[in-house]
């Protein structure tokens, strides 16, 4: 059984659609919501504190931005191997990083849907052990844990349907700063030993 953790901040609205949609996979047993503008907003690494509280032992995260279409192949791809995260993206995706790599280390999206095992987030502690929790920590834990993770992951074609939010001033994508956040995850990752 799944454990689907879902995290939002300006974007409330699109969680009853998305929970609606997640509810169509019988795998999945337990959604938990957490809206970062009710607390501490430590952005995406929410995904992680949540995961941690999980009754089950596989994550399915994504974001709430966005319906994915293919949660069924996603976790296919898990159980077919689940040594990796399974990841979705948008057509087209997985050529453009498939050969991407970052001192060897491969870095996977997950907001576009995605499984990883429960224990697997505990990698992010090498990051804070070195660099603490700062704004690059809750903004691109994504990119860190993934390419801690030291694997390569195992990409499936999400067909995604992109909500209300998705490229609006709240997005960090959209952020001036979001460049260099990435640019900086990346190099910290890649010193990590």
């Amino acid at each position: 059984m799944v454990t689907a953790v879902i995290i939002t901040w300006k974007r409330q609205e699109n969680i009853p659609l998305i929970i609606a949609d997640i509810l169509r996979y019988p795998f999945i047993s337990e959604i938990i919501v957490r809206d970062n503008s009710k607390c501490k907003n430590i952005k995406c690494y929410a995904r992680y504190t949540m995961a941690k509280k999980a009754k089950n032992q596989i994550i399915y995260t994504q974001d709430d931005d966005c319906i994915v279409h293919n949660i069924q192949g996603v976790y296919e791809k898990f159980l077919e191997d689940p040594t990796r995260v399974a990841y979705s993206g948008i057509e087209g995706y997985e050529e453009k990083i498939k050969d991407v790599t970052f001192g060897g280390q491969q870095m996977a999206l997950l907001g576009w849907g995605s499984m990883f095992h429960k224990s697997w987030p505990h990698v992010l502690d090498r990051y804070i052990k070195e660099y603490g929790k700062d704004e690059c920590f809750y903004r691109e834990p994504d990119r860190i844990f993934t390419m801690l993770l030291n694997k390569h992951h195992n990409f499936v074609s999400g067909g995604i349907t992109h909500l209300k939010g998705k490229d609006d001033e709240n997005a960090l994508c959209q952020q001036l700063d979001h460049v260099s956040f990435k640019n900086l995850a990346i190099d910290r990752c890649i010193k990590i030993k």
